[in-house]
Protein backbone atom coordinates (compact mmCIF):
# COMPACT_ATOMS: atom_id res chain seq x y z
CA UNK A 1 0.00 0.00 0.00
CA UNK A 2 1.69 3.19 -1.19
CA UNK A 3 -1.06 5.83 -1.08
CA UNK A 4 -4.16 6.51 1.01
CA UNK A 5 -6.67 8.88 -0.59
CA UNK A 6 -8.84 10.66 1.99
CA UNK A 7 -12.14 12.20 0.85
CA UNK A 8 -14.37 14.00 3.40
CA UNK A 9 -18.01 14.47 2.43
CA UNK A 10 -21.15 16.04 3.84
CA UNK A 11 -24.61 15.67 2.27
CA UNK A 12 -23.42 15.53 -1.34
CA UNK A 13 -24.20 11.94 -2.24
CA UNK A 14 -24.46 12.29 -6.01
CA UNK A 15 -21.39 14.48 -6.26
CA UNK A 16 -19.14 12.33 -4.07
CA UNK A 17 -20.14 9.22 -6.03
CA UNK A 18 -18.87 10.89 -9.21
CA UNK A 19 -15.60 11.79 -7.51
CA UNK A 20 -15.08 8.28 -6.19
CA UNK A 21 -15.70 6.74 -9.61
CA UNK A 22 -12.84 8.84 -11.02
CA UNK A 23 -10.62 7.54 -8.21
CA UNK A 24 -11.56 3.95 -9.02
CA UNK A 25 -10.37 4.61 -12.60
CA UNK A 26 -6.85 5.66 -11.66
CA UNK A 27 -3.89 4.55 -13.74
CA UNK A 28 -2.25 3.13 -10.62
CA UNK A 29 -1.99 -0.47 -9.31
CA UNK A 30 -5.20 -1.21 -7.39
CA UNK A 31 -3.29 -3.15 -4.74
CA UNK A 32 -1.12 -0.13 -3.97
CA UNK A 33 -3.70 2.48 -2.99
CA UNK A 34 -6.75 2.75 -0.77
CA UNK A 35 -9.62 5.20 -0.66
CA UNK A 36 -11.08 6.37 2.66
CA UNK A 37 -14.31 8.37 2.54
CA UNK A 38 -15.24 10.10 5.80
CA UNK A 39 -18.99 10.73 5.88
CA UNK A 40 -19.15 13.74 8.18
CA UNK A 41 -22.65 13.55 9.64
CA UNK A 42 -24.46 13.23 6.30
CA UNK A 43 -28.20 12.49 6.35
CA UNK A 44 -28.72 11.96 2.60
CA UNK A 45 -27.82 8.28 2.35
CA UNK A 46 -24.24 8.91 1.26
CA UNK A 47 -22.77 6.15 3.44
CA UNK A 48 -25.13 3.45 2.15
CA UNK A 49 -24.62 4.48 -1.48
CA UNK A 50 -20.85 4.43 -1.07
CA UNK A 51 -20.81 1.05 0.65
CA UNK A 52 -22.72 -0.43 -2.29
CA UNK A 53 -19.73 0.22 -4.56
CA UNK A 54 -17.33 -2.62 -5.38
CA UNK A 55 -13.97 -1.26 -6.56
CA UNK A 56 -10.78 -3.18 -7.24
CA UNK A 57 -8.76 -1.10 -4.77
CA UNK A 58 -9.26 -1.13 -1.02
CA UNK A 59 -12.18 1.11 -0.10
CA UNK A 60 -13.44 2.16 3.33
CA UNK A 61 -16.33 4.34 4.46
CA UNK A 62 -16.12 5.89 7.93
CA UNK A 63 -19.14 7.62 9.46
CA UNK A 64 -18.93 10.22 12.22
CA UNK A 65 -20.92 13.12 13.65
CA UNK A 66 -20.43 16.39 11.85
CA UNK A 67 -17.07 17.94 12.74
CA UNK A 68 -16.33 19.94 9.62
CA UNK A 69 -13.56 19.47 7.07
CA UNK A 70 -10.78 19.65 9.65
CA UNK A 71 -12.30 16.91 11.79
CA UNK A 72 -13.15 14.70 8.81
CA UNK A 73 -9.66 14.99 7.35
CA UNK A 74 -8.11 14.19 10.72
CA UNK A 75 -10.26 11.07 11.03
CA UNK A 76 -9.31 9.97 7.53
CA UNK A 77 -5.56 10.32 7.70
CA UNK A 78 -5.39 8.76 11.18
CA UNK A 79 -7.17 5.69 9.84
CA UNK A 80 -4.88 5.46 6.80
CA UNK A 81 -2.48 2.55 6.29
CA UNK A 82 -0.13 4.25 3.82
CA UNK A 83 2.70 6.66 4.46
CA UNK A 84 1.58 9.06 1.71
CA UNK A 85 -1.79 10.76 2.16
CA UNK A 86 -3.65 12.38 -0.72
CA UNK A 87 -6.47 14.71 0.34
CA UNK A 88 -9.32 15.39 -2.08
CA UNK A 89 -12.56 17.30 -1.66
CA UNK A 90 -15.74 15.41 -2.50
CA UNK A 91 -16.46 17.44 -5.66
CA UNK A 92 -13.17 16.82 -7.47
CA UNK A 93 -13.28 14.87 -10.74
CA UNK A 94 -9.78 13.46 -11.08
CA UNK A 95 -7.56 12.86 -14.07
CA UNK A 96 -6.62 9.15 -14.31
CA UNK A 97 -3.01 9.96 -13.43
CA UNK A 98 -3.70 12.08 -10.35
CA UNK A 99 -2.70 9.48 -7.73
CA UNK A 100 0.41 8.48 -9.68
CA UNK A 101 1.53 12.09 -10.13
CA UNK A 102 1.17 12.79 -6.41
CA UNK A 103 3.10 9.62 -5.64
CA UNK A 104 6.07 10.39 -7.91
CA UNK A 105 6.25 13.97 -6.59
CA UNK A 106 7.49 12.68 -3.21
CA UNK A 107 10.83 11.14 -2.32
CA UNK A 108 11.46 8.85 0.69
CA UNK A 109 12.07 10.52 4.05
CA UNK A 110 11.25 13.94 2.64
CA UNK A 111 9.00 16.52 4.27
CA UNK A 112 7.02 18.12 1.44
CA UNK A 113 3.45 19.03 0.49
CA UNK A 114 2.36 18.39 -3.07
CA UNK A 115 -0.31 20.76 -4.35
CA UNK A 116 -2.17 19.49 -7.41
CA UNK A 117 -3.95 21.72 -9.90
CA UNK A 118 -7.65 22.57 -9.54
CA UNK A 119 -9.75 23.85 -12.43
CA UNK A 120 -13.48 24.24 -13.03
CA UNK A 121 -15.27 21.14 -14.28
CA UNK A 122 -16.78 21.92 -17.71
CA UNK A 123 -20.17 20.52 -16.66
CA UNK A 124 -20.51 22.87 -13.68
CA UNK A 125 -23.70 24.98 -13.82
CA UNK A 126 -22.90 28.35 -15.42
CA UNK A 127 -23.34 31.54 -13.45
CA UNK A 128 -21.54 34.28 -11.56
CA UNK A 129 -20.27 31.86 -8.91
CA UNK A 130 -18.59 29.67 -11.53
CA UNK A 131 -17.18 32.78 -13.22
CA UNK A 132 -15.72 33.92 -9.89
CA UNK A 133 -14.13 30.49 -9.49
CA UNK A 134 -12.46 30.76 -12.90
CA UNK A 135 -11.16 34.24 -12.21
CA UNK A 136 -9.95 33.49 -8.68
CA UNK A 137 -9.09 29.86 -7.89
CA UNK A 138 -8.66 28.73 -11.49
CA UNK A 139 -6.52 31.74 -12.38
CA UNK A 140 -4.34 31.13 -9.32
CA UNK A 141 -3.51 27.58 -10.38
CA UNK A 142 -3.08 28.63 -13.99
CA UNK A 143 -0.41 31.16 -12.95
CA UNK A 144 1.44 28.42 -11.08
CA UNK A 145 1.11 26.10 -14.08
CA UNK A 146 2.68 28.73 -16.31
CA UNK A 147 5.44 29.40 -13.78
CA UNK A 148 5.89 26.39 -11.44
CA UNK A 149 8.77 28.14 -9.64
CA UNK A 150 6.46 30.82 -8.24
CA UNK A 151 6.80 30.70 -4.42
CA UNK A 152 3.77 29.26 -2.66
CA UNK A 153 2.39 31.76 -0.08
CA UNK A 154 2.31 30.42 3.49
CA UNK A 155 -1.20 31.78 3.96
CA UNK A 156 -2.67 30.16 0.79
CA UNK A 157 -2.26 26.41 1.24
CA UNK A 158 -5.25 24.32 0.15
CA UNK A 159 -5.73 20.61 0.78
CA UNK A 160 -8.55 20.14 -1.74
CA UNK A 161 -6.07 18.29 -3.98
CA UNK A 162 -2.87 17.81 -2.04
CA UNK A 163 -0.46 15.12 -0.83
CA UNK A 164 1.70 14.88 2.28
CA UNK A 165 3.51 12.16 4.26
CA UNK A 166 1.46 10.83 7.15
CA UNK A 167 4.34 11.23 9.62
CA UNK A 168 4.52 14.96 8.79
CA UNK A 169 0.81 15.35 9.53
CA UNK A 170 1.15 13.46 12.81
CA UNK A 171 4.14 15.56 13.80
CA UNK A 172 2.14 18.74 13.19
CA UNK A 173 -0.88 17.48 15.13
CA UNK A 174 -3.16 17.46 12.08
CA UNK A 175 -5.77 20.08 11.31
CA UNK A 176 -6.97 22.52 13.98
CA UNK A 177 -10.62 21.56 14.42
CA UNK A 178 -11.57 25.00 15.76
CA UNK A 179 -11.48 26.19 12.14
CA UNK A 180 -14.64 25.58 10.10
CA UNK A 181 -13.04 27.44 7.18
CA UNK A 182 -9.35 28.12 6.42
CA UNK A 183 -8.38 24.92 8.22
CA UNK A 184 -6.11 23.99 5.34
CA UNK A 185 -4.45 27.43 5.18
CA UNK A 186 -3.83 27.27 8.92
CA UNK A 187 -2.21 23.83 8.77
CA UNK A 188 -0.19 24.94 5.77
CA UNK A 189 1.09 27.97 7.67
CA UNK A 190 2.34 25.71 10.48
CA UNK A 191 3.91 23.19 8.12
CA UNK A 192 5.68 25.71 5.90
CA UNK A 193 6.80 27.63 8.97
CA UNK A 194 8.40 24.41 10.23
CA UNK A 195 10.35 24.01 6.99
CA UNK A 196 8.10 21.61 5.07
CA UNK A 197 8.61 22.26 1.36
CA UNK A 198 5.59 23.27 -0.78
CA UNK A 199 5.70 21.70 -4.21
CA UNK A 200 3.35 22.33 -7.13
CA UNK A 201 2.34 19.11 -8.94
CA UNK A 202 0.82 20.51 -12.16
CA UNK A 203 0.06 17.10 -13.71
CA UNK A 204 -2.09 16.03 -10.72
CA UNK A 205 -5.22 17.68 -12.08
CA UNK A 206 -8.69 17.72 -10.52
CA UNK A 207 -11.75 19.46 -11.95
CA UNK A 208 -14.07 20.88 -9.34
CA UNK A 209 -17.77 20.37 -10.00
CA UNK A 210 -18.97 23.73 -8.78
CA UNK A 211 -22.67 24.25 -8.22
CA UNK A 212 -22.62 27.04 -5.67
CA UNK A 213 -24.78 30.10 -6.17
CA UNK A 214 -24.02 33.75 -5.58
CA UNK A 215 -25.88 33.48 -2.27
CA UNK A 216 -23.70 30.53 -1.26
CA UNK A 217 -20.57 32.57 -1.91
CA UNK A 218 -21.84 35.41 0.27
CA UNK A 219 -22.59 33.02 3.14
CA UNK A 220 -19.16 31.44 2.68
CA UNK A 221 -17.59 34.89 2.83
CA UNK A 222 -19.08 35.45 6.28
CA UNK A 223 -17.68 32.12 7.51
CA UNK A 224 -14.30 33.02 6.02
CA UNK A 225 -14.38 36.34 7.87
CA UNK A 226 -14.66 34.58 11.23
CA UNK A 227 -11.93 32.08 10.34
CA UNK A 228 -9.60 34.74 8.94
CA UNK A 229 -9.75 36.60 12.23
CA UNK A 230 -8.96 33.38 14.10
CA UNK A 231 -6.11 32.70 11.66
CA UNK A 232 -4.59 36.13 12.30
CA UNK A 233 -4.81 35.69 16.06
CA UNK A 234 -3.01 32.35 15.81
CA UNK A 235 -0.45 33.54 13.25
CA UNK A 236 0.19 37.26 13.82
CA UNK A 237 3.57 36.87 12.12
CA UNK A 238 1.69 36.38 8.83
CA UNK A 239 -0.33 39.58 9.09
CA UNK A 240 1.45 41.07 6.10
CA UNK A 241 0.34 38.15 3.90
CA UNK A 242 -3.34 38.33 4.88
CA UNK A 243 -5.99 40.70 3.60
CA UNK A 244 -6.92 41.66 7.18
CA UNK A 245 -3.33 42.61 7.88
CA UNK A 246 -3.10 44.67 4.70
CA UNK A 247 -6.34 46.49 5.50
CA UNK A 248 -4.85 47.66 8.80
CA UNK A 249 -2.19 49.56 6.80
CA UNK A 250 -4.57 51.19 4.34
CA UNK A 251 -5.18 54.97 4.39
CA UNK A 252 -7.65 56.02 7.04
CA UNK A 253 -10.28 57.16 4.53
CA UNK A 254 -10.29 53.72 2.95
CA UNK A 255 -10.67 51.91 6.29
CA UNK A 256 -13.55 54.24 7.22
CA UNK A 257 -15.24 53.52 3.88
CA UNK A 258 -14.94 49.78 4.45
CA UNK A 259 -16.38 50.07 7.95
CA UNK A 260 -19.28 52.19 6.73
CA UNK A 261 -20.18 49.69 4.02
CA UNK A 262 -19.81 46.75 6.44
CA UNK A 263 -22.09 48.49 8.95
CA UNK A 264 -24.92 48.66 6.37
CA UNK A 265 -24.76 45.43 4.35
CA UNK A 266 -28.45 45.55 3.43
CA UNK A 267 -28.00 48.95 1.78
CA UNK A 268 -24.94 47.78 -0.10
CA UNK A 269 -26.67 44.58 -1.18
CA UNK A 270 -29.63 46.58 -2.43
CA UNK A 271 -27.31 48.71 -4.55
CA UNK A 272 -25.20 45.89 -5.97
CA UNK A 273 -27.74 43.06 -6.30
CA UNK A 274 -29.27 44.42 -9.57
CA UNK A 275 -25.84 44.23 -11.24
CA UNK A 276 -25.54 40.61 -10.09
CA UNK A 277 -28.97 39.88 -11.52
CA UNK A 278 -28.01 41.39 -14.88
CA UNK A 279 -24.82 39.34 -14.96
CA UNK A 280 -26.76 36.14 -14.25
CA UNK A 281 -29.53 36.97 -16.72
CA UNK A 282 -27.25 37.94 -19.61
CA UNK A 283 -24.03 35.92 -19.16
CA UNK A 284 -23.14 36.15 -22.85
CA UNK A 285 -22.97 39.96 -22.71
CA UNK A 286 -19.42 40.46 -21.53
CA UNK A 287 -19.85 43.92 -20.02
CA UNK A 288 -22.86 42.77 -17.96
CA UNK A 289 -21.09 39.59 -16.90
CA UNK A 290 -18.05 41.58 -15.80
CA UNK A 291 -20.22 44.03 -13.87
CA UNK A 292 -22.05 41.15 -12.21
CA UNK A 293 -18.82 39.45 -11.15
CA UNK A 294 -17.40 42.68 -9.74
CA UNK A 295 -20.64 43.40 -7.87
CA UNK A 296 -20.63 39.90 -6.38
CA UNK A 297 -17.00 40.26 -5.34
CA UNK A 298 -17.81 43.56 -3.61
CA UNK A 299 -20.79 42.04 -1.81
CA UNK A 300 -18.68 39.11 -0.63
CA UNK A 301 -15.98 41.49 0.60
CA UNK A 302 -18.44 43.57 2.58
CA UNK A 303 -20.05 40.56 4.27
CA UNK A 304 -16.61 39.08 4.94
CA UNK A 305 -15.39 42.30 6.58
CA UNK A 306 -18.54 42.67 8.67
CA UNK A 307 -18.02 39.23 10.20
CA UNK A 308 -14.29 39.80 10.65
CA UNK A 309 -15.05 43.01 12.54
CA UNK A 310 -17.76 41.45 14.69
CA UNK A 311 -15.46 38.61 15.77
CA UNK A 312 -12.91 41.15 17.03
CA UNK A 313 -15.29 43.41 18.88
CA UNK A 314 -14.96 46.09 16.19
CA UNK A 315 -11.38 46.87 17.20
CA UNK A 316 -9.75 46.61 13.73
Amino acid sequence: MQVSVVVPTFNRRDIVLRTIETLFAQNFPAAQYEIIVVVDGSTDGSAAALRALQPACRFRVIEQENKGLAGARNTGFRAAESELIVFLDDDMLCDPTLVREHCVAHRPNEAAIGFGAIFLSPDSPPGLAAECFNREVGAYYLRHKQNPETPWPRSACAFSNASIPRRVLIGAGGFDERFRMREDAELGARLLGAGVEPRYVPAAVAYQFYRKTAGDLIRDAEAFGLSDRLFLRKHPELAGETFLGKIANEPRWKRVSRRTAAACPALTDGTLAPFCWLGEAFPHVRVLRDLGVRALQLRRGIHWYRKALSSEGNRT
